[in-house]
């Protein structure tokens, strides 16, 4: 009985290698897709805490604090300094979007699919987000870009008090003023 031995290749799309998808350009079916797509691209592994951070960052429309987004994901799945990590990395791949409270308090949104950079009124009271159609700074990085700068980003943020909360907070300032003037 004679056995021959067939050289196989394993198929490059299977790698995590980061020159493994570089020849054909990945179409992302789902915010999922496109982020395993830049993880492989950017030459990193795809780890299940990467995953399920992905997966509880989807469930937002808006912005979401890093505790929350670690509650969500599994406590048992990553802890906290993993959650720190793995954001850092997704910001740089342009997958998320920092923005900040009032108090600077961090928060993370999902951008994948998006194509318009999303801004954000936050009420200064409860915390509520709610997103701005208007985008006008965004013209202002492609300038820039023109003048020859790389690596162009900006942070905007809106801050109010929501009509919701503006009862309670005319209360609340009105006791806040003080008695004497200067």
């Amino acid at each position: 009985m004679q056995i021959s031995v067939i050289p196989t290749m394993i198929a490059a799309t299977h790698s995590n290698h980061p020159l493994a998808t570089v020849s054909t350009p990945v179409r992302a079916e789902s915010a999922l897709d496109e982020a395993r797509a830049r993880i492989r691209l950017a030459g990193l592994r795809i780890t299940k805490p990467r995953l399920a951070l992905i997966d509880a960052l989807q469930r937002h429309p808006g912005p979401v604090s890093i505790e929350r987004i670690h509650q969500e994901a599994g406590v048992g799945q990553c802890d906290l300094v993993t959650v720190y990590r793995c954001l850092a990395a997704f910001e740089q791949l342009g997958m998320v979007r920092r923005s900040y409270l009032h108090n600077g308090t961090c928060l993370y949104e999902l951008t994948l699919g998006q194509a318009a950079r999303p801004y954000h009124i936050v009420c200064k009271a409860c915390g509520a987000t709610e997103p701005v159609d208007c985008a006008p700074v965004n013209g202002i990085e492609q300038v820039l870009q023109e003048r020859g700068y790389t690596q162009v980003s900006h942070v905007v943020e809106f801050f109010g008090v929501c009509p919701r909360c503006q009862p309670a907070h005319a209360r609340h300032a009105i006791l806040a003023i003080p008695a004497e003037r200067f």
